[in-house]
């Protein structure tokens, strides 16, 4: 018998912090008696070495699809926030830094308890997957000039 799952595992280990996302994908079941390997079913069995899935009640995860233009307001999270462009063009800058676009495919760790916002590039849209822990404080909107460069 098979389990549909697949596992990803994204591991912050400055952060101390553990991500795994469970998807569909079959799954090996141990051989005629092997005993299956600790933890989730058979997960174990898929690494070489010792290995501790460490999940965490208090990591937050989203996919937020921005429209082409759009973006969150300024914020700040007590740890790192890792951001991914799943899809489209993203854009993002952190406070007294140079606005960053990102490309499907490429991530951005924004600095624990540093002002910044994200969103789509100004004629893309974007589809980002966001993850981290800790407190969240919302602050002002970004303005039109603020998003395009013109002032920080």
């Amino acid at each position: 018998m098979t389990h549909a799952r697949t596992v990803v595992l994204v591991s912050l280990v400055s952060l101390g912090v553990a991500v795994m996302f469970v998807g569909a994908a079959a799954q090996q079941q141990p051989a005629q008696g092997q005993p299956p390997a600790a933890g989730r079913g058979n997960f174990g069995a898929n690494f070489t070495g010792k290995i501790e899935v460490r999940d965490s009640a208090e990591m937050r995860m989203s996919r937020i699809y921005f429209e082409a233009g759009s973006r969150t307001n300024w914020h700040l999270h007590s740890t790192a926030q890792l951001l991914l462009v799943e899809q489209g063009r993203g854009r993002l800058q952190e406070q007294g830094g140079a606005i960053v676009d990102l490309a499907t495919g490429q991530s951005f760790l924004t600095k624990p308890n540093v002002l910044h916002w994200h969103g789509a590039a100004p004629d893309s849209p974007a589809l980002q997957f966001s993850v981290y822990s800790g407190a969240l404080e919302w602050k002002e909107p970004v303005t039109d000039d603020q998003y395009l460069g013109k002032t920080k």
